[in-house]
């Protein structure tokens, strides 16, 4: 047994543990036990289905419960060498993740107290190594386990050289793409991809992927591969013989034992069709506001926005700046026990038993305006709303939410203050804005600096004077590695600020006061601009001015 090790010969269930700290309630405990009398789960499997807790509020609940270190495992690339110490039996058997070794220690990622000992006991034979403990969620380790022998067995890279090369010689196109198109998918999720981009060029295609918010080319195979197209679109269920017009199809497939959803859509360009296939894992838990990003003085005043009993809530940004999962997240504040809640969502991207969750069916005529109607006859207490994007659909949802109704929903704008003429623009009152605003969050994702590589500079007088702060000494950045792909980055973090509209607020918007008398004001009122709250991100060493720039350009305020 190691120094770190905590175990006690008796330990309080997970469950009142939880329950002490608030997580769970009397309800959600009653409600799990009614399930559990018709279900072989256990209690805990129960509570995580119905989405009263996730793997995440165990993990650091047990881990403050413990004095244990908490390990966020998204982005961290264990160690060849350190995968290589231990069968993946065992690990999987005892859930755990050998990490890095730093000197005379290795760093272990665990999931269970009840195997902590013989886990330590395991490295310390294995390896002659003391191990250093950390509480990470079961999924991810499980996940880590299995795709990092996947590709330690499998090295992609060298698996899609050779098949490029198959078929490039295939003059006859006897070989099909089935196995091209899986380890393109493979390879996508290894490099934590959001994104595939198949992009024909005069000479050859082009792959590409998104991570972190940022394109990647990670292939150009030649263009008499362009039948890959084809193949693809078959896969998606798309017309193969219209090339003249965009199109859109999906696909599922499971990917190391994961669901994925593909969502791929063509246009056509002078090189032939372009394709663009976005990644849905179907098992993605729902975060806390905390875990997105947002400082703890943030999450409070969120949580009031949310917790209000009627109005509208909007979270602006652009596409692909995780509007929806703060959406959740906040959900996630809400008594899901005592409130009906009912969305209508393009797709559904997070499952949570409690809601009443609808998917868009234009065809068939449910558009988000007519489902807001829809949703008036089935009781509801909160409405949640995908997006606002006409004038239809924001004349419902504000004349719900100024109804008794709280109504969530996205927007795309810049900037929380913007969001005020987006809607004035869409046609909606200005009575009725001032009337059922409540608060509004606009937000962007930009990436983190690898904790691999990160290492401390002397900042530029350029950089200092961008982030108004003359007397920084040391700014942090990533000088590239394996673990990164040499970019310097992993992972993703959020840049946000929040409106909070109260009733002198209110009474600027109905009056149609100019945007910069309602700036001042926010800002005389404690607001706080999302430019500053990237700037100290890149204090703190979190990310980088170059980041900041990316993400937000000259925006200040």
């Amino acid at each position: 047994m190691t120094e770190q090790d905590p175990i006690q010969e008796k330990r309080k269930p997970i469950g009142a543990i939880l329950q002490d700290k608030g997580v769970i309630n009397d309800d959600h405990v009653k409600f799990a036990l009614m399930e559990q009398k018709i279900s072989s789960e256990r209690f805990g499997e129960i509570l995580e289905l119905l989405g009263f807790i996730t793997q995440y509020d165990v993990a650091t609940t047990l881990a403050e419960q413990e004095n244990i270190p908490y390990l966020d495992l998204e982005g961290v690339i264990p160690g060849e060498r350190e995968l290589k110490l231990f069968n993946k039996n065992i690990c999987l058997k005892n859930i755990f993740l050998p990490i890095r070794i730093n000197t005379n220690e290795i760093l272990i990622a665990i999931a269970d107290l009840s195997n902590l000992k013989v886990i330590s006991q395991l490295i310390t034979r294995q390896t002659g190594l003391k191990p250093r403990i950390n509480f990470s969620e079961e999924n991810k380790i499980i996940n880590a386990i299995n795709s990092n022998d996947y590709f330690l067995e499998n090295p992609i890279e060298e698996l899609l050289d050779k098949e490029i090369n198959l078929l490039n010689q295939d003059t006859e196109h006897a070989r099909g793409y089935d196995r091209f198109m899986g380890l393109i998918l493979q390879y996508a999720i290894k490099m934590r991809a959001t994104d595939i981009h198949f992009r024909p060029m005069e000479r050859s295609l082009s792959i590409a992927f998104r991570v972190d918010g940022v394109l990647v080319t990670v292939l150009a195979v030649p263009v008499n591969l362009l039948r890959v197209i084809g193949a693809l679109k078959m896969k998606a269920e798309i017309d193969i013989a219209e090339q003249r017009l965009p199109q859109d199809g999906r696909f599922s497939e499971k990917i190391l034992s994961n669901d994925y959803d593909f969502r791929v859509s063509t246009i056509v360009t002078e090189h032939g069709e372009n394709v663009v296939i976005r990644i849905l894992p179907l098992a993605t838990s729902v975060m806390g506001l905390s875990q997105l990003g947002f400082y703890d003085e943030d999450v409070k005043i969120a949580e009031e926005i949310f917790k209000e009993p009627s109005g509208i809530v909007l979270l602006t940004g652009p596409t692909g700046s995780g509007k929806s999962t703060t959406l959740f997240a906040g959900i996630r504040c809400l008594d899901l026990m005592k409130q009906n809640v009912v969305t209508v969502e393009n797709p559904i991207e997070y499952r949570i038993p409690l809601l009443r969750q609808t998917q868009v069916n234009e065809k068939a005529g449910y558009t988000f305006a007519n489902a807001i109607r829809y949703f008036l006859r089935h009781d509801p207490d909160v409405i949640l709303v995908g997006e606002i994007r006409d004038h239809e659909t924001a004349e419902t949802a504000v004349s719900a939410s100024t109804t008794g109704h709280l109504v969530l929903s996205t927007l795309h704008t810049n900037s929380a203050i913007g969001s005020i003429s987006r809607l004035k623009d869409l046609g909606v009152n200005s009575f009725l804005i001032a009337d059922s605003l409540l608060g509004i969050v606009s937000q962007r994702l930009i990436r983190k600096i690898c904790p691999a590589c990160k290492e401390g500079y002397t900042p530029t007088d350029e950089e200092k004077t961008y982030l108004g702060d003359t007397s920084i000494e040391t700014l942090y950045r990533g000088a590239t590695c394996k673990s990164c792909a040499g970019t310097g980055y992993l992972g993703r973090t959020l840049v946000y600020e929040i409106l909070k509209v109260d009733q002198g607020l209110a009474a600027l918007i109905d009056n149609n006061e100019p945007l910069d008398i309602i700036v001042k004001y926010a800002l005389a009122q404690g607001f706080n601009s999302i430019f500053n709250i990237c700037a100290r991100k890149v204090k703190e060493g979190i990310t980088t001015v170059d980041e900041c720039k990316r993400a937000l350009g000259k925006m200040r305020t």
